[in-house]
């Protein structure tokens, strides 16, 4: 048990001179252990030899005394790796003592040319041993020479022999120790190996190491195969080619930041992880995932050849990429949201605004013209009169009844309960139906209303009631807006499986701002003619909804001052859109460079019938 107990000491007490850098370090600890152990056990046999060399040979010359000196050098070298934890100075400090204490006892003792050969072995074999090249070849042309010299001396006495022999199995034993951390560092280093793999794994972040460049010089773990990446879609500029080009500039300068300022970086990049077939087929679109970079510069485990500090610039980056595409597509949602929720906020406040006028106007109308009907004192006693302020009267209910009715379907098309019951029916009777019913304001605000379209369009199987109060809506507006002077004219030709209808004008047009926003609820252009032409600014919206139910499509070409041309494509049969959900058609706007659209169809009335 005393044994035992003196052997556990006596490892503890080596433990304590194990440099603290390779406390997590099971390899690296094994190896400076394996070093240390030798050379104590040699440089405690040289101080225990002294007494008996003193009690044998007497008081020690001064030669006697530097080589004594000489054989402590081990000892130094252990001092300096338990100071610094750098193996390799210590092993050169060792090799170096070794051969100087051989050298020393063959310049300065006569007759020990046995023992300077068994030391130049011993130094040989340690700088062989680990690798000292430059050493090994020094060491080895000094060990001919002196081997030759010796030989030449022949001289091979008793007491060389008693101290050659205990170099030489300390030369073994040594050998026998380097050769142990050898296996202990190959044992580790794949345990290492594997741990960090199960480590790597566990996190879930693909590890990098970067150069000055940017290029890949190493992929840590097997998480970038997650991704359907491969090792060599990565190394060298492979990763660079697959940031996104508008984040390679930041990519580069986070590298830089890092290897310059020695501080740690982050950044947010876009990276390809793959292709996706784009919507038509025709060709491929990248894929890119978000990605947080985090960079700093490998604190390695200072390399044990490094007899200094090692220069920032020449270490490799670190660079943990964790995926954040969720985190960031929850931003962008949120983002989104919030925007149309102030949409809707200013959306909701000009309706209060829109819908307050007109409602009040009519209202008003209604209200004074009844109450000067039903008060004695003043009611007009021409029957024409009364039967203006009668006129009057009526006329703001149906404006009134407008509004409310306009307001209930663009409220049963946002929620889904407006149906749609398609039936054959003939567009150009439609749409001369719906010219008389606008004719009249056009008239009175000095429009010209054209119309181009022939009688043999086939028939169109749609809802009529919807298909009615989409041109309604797109004719009302293009002559509320038109000056006098001007023109609106409405046109229908077929295009393959769909027909379309184009509404355009002369009139004030639509600015290059207002044209992405037409279409939501309560929006009207240009806001500095929202007093200046009635409205709820919901006409549009009717529009695209009643539109998107039966499967078509809007396109909208205007600038200020320039008119506005509006088109319709409806498909000829919707009966199978009708039996699906819809949702609003999507509206494509183009702004217009040139003058207005030319309207002249070739005719000098103000209302034409243009029959193919």
């Amino acid at each position: 048990m005393s044994k035992l107990t003196s052997i556990e000491c006596s490892a503890q007490w080596v433990d304590h001179l194990i440099h603290e850098s390779v406390a997590e370090r099971p390899a690296e600890a094994a190896r400076q252990r394996l070093f240390v152990i030798p050379r104590l056990m040699a440089s405690a046999c040289a101080l225990t030899g002294a007494p008996i060399w003193l009690m044998l040979h007497g008081a020690p010359t001064v030669a006697e005394g530097v080589i004594f000196a000489l054989t402590q050098i081990p000892l130094v070298s252990v001092a300096i790796l338990a100071r610094t934890g750098k193996l390799r100075l210590a092993q050169y400090v060792s090799a170096l003592g070794w051969f100087a204490l051989a050298l020393a006892t063959y310049a300065l003792i006569e007759g020990c040319e046995a023992v300077s050969v068994a030391l130049l072995v011993i130094a040989l074999s340690e700088a062989a041993i680990n690798s000292l090249i430059a050493m090994t070849v020094a060491i080895g042309v000094a060990a001919v020479w002196l081997i030759a010299t010796s030989a030449g001396a022949g001289a091979f006495s008793i007491d060389a022999a008693i101290i050659v022999t205990p170099l030489l199995i300390y030369a073994a034993f040594a050998a026998i120790c380097a050769i142990r951390a050898e296996r202990t560092g190959a044992v580790g280093d794949p345990k290492s190996a594997r741990d960090l793999r199960l480590l790597m794994d566990a996190i879930g972040d693909i590890v990098l190491h970067f150069d000055r460049s940017g290029a890949v010089v190493n992929v840590l773990g097997d998480t970038h195969k997650t991704y359907g990446l491969d090792r060599r879609d990565l190394i060298g500029r492979g990763f660079f080619q697959r940031v996104h080009i508008a984040d390679r500039p930041a990519f580069l300068k986070l590298v830089s930041d890092v290897s310059d300022k020695d501080a740690p970086m982050t950044g947010l990049l876009r990276v390809q992880i793959g292709l996706t077939p784009s919507a038509s087929g025709k060709y491929v679109e990248p894929v890119f995932n978000y990605f947080e970079a985090r960079m700093c510069l490998a604190r390695q485990i200072e390399d044990d050849s490094s007899d200094g500090p090692t220069n920032a610039s020449s270490q490799p980056v670190v660079c943990i990429l964790r995926d954040v595409t969720a985190g960031k597509r929850a931003e962008e949602a949120i983002a989104l949201a919030r925007a149309e929720s102030e949409r809707a906020a200013a959306s909701k406040s000009r309706f209060l605004a829109n819908v307050s006028h007109e409602l009040r106007t009519p209202l008003n109308a209604i209200i004074g013209f009844s109450e000067m009907l039903a008060t004695e004192g003043l009611a007009p006693i021409e029957p024409a009169k009364q039967r203006e302020y009668a006129q009057i009267v009526a006329n703001s209910g149906n404006h009134l009844l407008e509004v409310v009715n306009t307001i209930l379907d663009m409220s049963k098309i946002e929620s889904g309960a407006m149906q749609i019951f398609p039936e054959p029916f003939d567009v150009p009777s439609l749409i001369d139906q719906c010219c008389d019913m606008v004719q009249l304001k056009a008239d009175q605000g000095g429009v010209d209303l054209l119309r181009d379209y022939g009688r043999d369009l086939v028939e169109l199987v749609g809802d009529k009631r919807a298909c009615k109060q989409i041109l309604l809506n797109l004719l009302s507006n293009a002559v509320k807006f038109t000056p006098p002077g001007g023109r609106v004219w409405v046109r229908v030709a077929p295009e393959g499986n769909l027909l379309a209808v184009t509404v355009a004008d002369t009139g004030i047009g639509i600015a290059a701002g207002d044209l992405v926003r037409l279409g939501d609820p309560f929006f009207q252009a240009s806001s500095s003619h929202d007093r200046a032409y009635e409205g709820t600014g919901l006409g549009l919206s009717v529009v695209r909804g009643l539109v998107g139910l039966h499967g078509g499509t809007i396109s909208i070409e205007s600038a200020l001052k320039k008119g506005a041309s509006v088109t319709v494509r409806l498909p000829l049969d919707c009966r199978e859109q009708a039996q699906g959900v819809c949702a609003a058609a999507k509206i494509e706007t183009f702004p217009r460079h040139g003058a207005a659209i030319g309207l002249d169809v070739g005719h000098e009335k103000k209302t034409v019938k243009k029959i193919a």
